[in-house]
């Protein structure tokens, strides 16, 4: 299956690329070949399979939520820090 210039400018403009002329024969074939392959598949025998988003079951894990212990008083957690009025001060960055 040949792709022609028309469907390959239109691919390229859909897609937001500058297909530079000297490479639009070798990406016509590749995407031709990328077609033929999913003819393939489609005519695969799929009845039965369960559709999936990945072949290994995943699975989150997620560690138990459990208040601190102890917590730090705000004096402790702003010892670090340049602070006025209980909130810390950056320097600008923005003139």
């Amino acid at each position: 299956m040949q792709l022609d210039q028309q469907t390959l400018d239109t691919l390229a403009w859909l897609s937001r690329l500058d297909i530079p002329e000297n490479e639009t024969e070798a990406l016509s074939e590749s995407i031709a070949e990328m077609l033929t392959f999913f003819q393939q598949l489609s005519a695969l025998d799929t009845e039965g399979v369960e559709p999936t988003a990945h072949i290994a079951p995943l699975e989150n894990v997620l560690r138990e939520d459990i208040p601190a212990a102890e917590r730090l008083d705000r004096e402790t957690l702003l010892s670090g820090t340049e602070s006025e009025d209980g909130l810390i001060t950056l320097p600008r960055v923005i003139g």
